[in-house]
C-alpha cells in the first residue's frame, strides 16, 4: 500500500516450523531489515511484548529505524505479531515508512487479532 505523499507499507504473513531461532534471533533479524544494529540476546528478547490472540499466547514486536534508508524520506518501522500454533510460528509483519506504519498500526493489530485457526 502507499499514500499520496509516496510513503510505502508492506504486509506479509509467513509461517515457519518451530520458533525459527527464538525470540532474540528473530528480533535481531528484523532489526537488521530496517537498518538497526543487533542487540544482546537478553535485550532483544525484552522487545517482544506478550499478547493474547483468541486465548493463545502471542507476541508483538514494534521496531523503528533511526535514519531513512537511501532513497526514502522517512525512517522505517516494523510491527511483527508472532502467533505460535501447532508447532509452527505464524508471523504477521507490517514494514514501511514510519508515519504510514503508525497510521495503520491499530488496523493491522486488529487484523492480527482476527486470526482463527481451525
Amino acid at each position: 500500500a502507499d499514500s499520496p505523499d509516496g510513503q510505502l507499507v508492506d504486509i506479509a504473513v509467513t509461517v515457519s516450523p518451530g520458533e525459527v531461532g527464538g525470540v532474540a534471533a528473530n528480533v535481531n533479524r528484523w532489526r537488521g531489515q530496517i537498518g538497526l544494529a543487533p542487540l544482546a540476546e537478553e535485550a532483544a528478547a525484552t522487545l517482544a511484548t506478550p499478547i493474547a490472540i483468541n486465548g493463545a499466547a502471542a507476541s508483538v514486536v514494534d521496531l523503528a529505524g533511526d535514519e531513512p534508508p537511501a532513497g526514502r524520506a522517512h525512517p522505517q518501522r516494523m510491527i511483527v505479531v508472532t502467533i505460535p500454533h501447532a508447532g509452527y510460528s505464524w508471523f504477521f509483519k507490517m514494514t514501511g515508512d514510519a508515519p504510514l506504519v503508525e497510521r495503520h498500526r491499530a488496523r493491522f493489530l486488529g487484523f492480527a487479532q482476527s486470526v482463527r485457526f481451525p
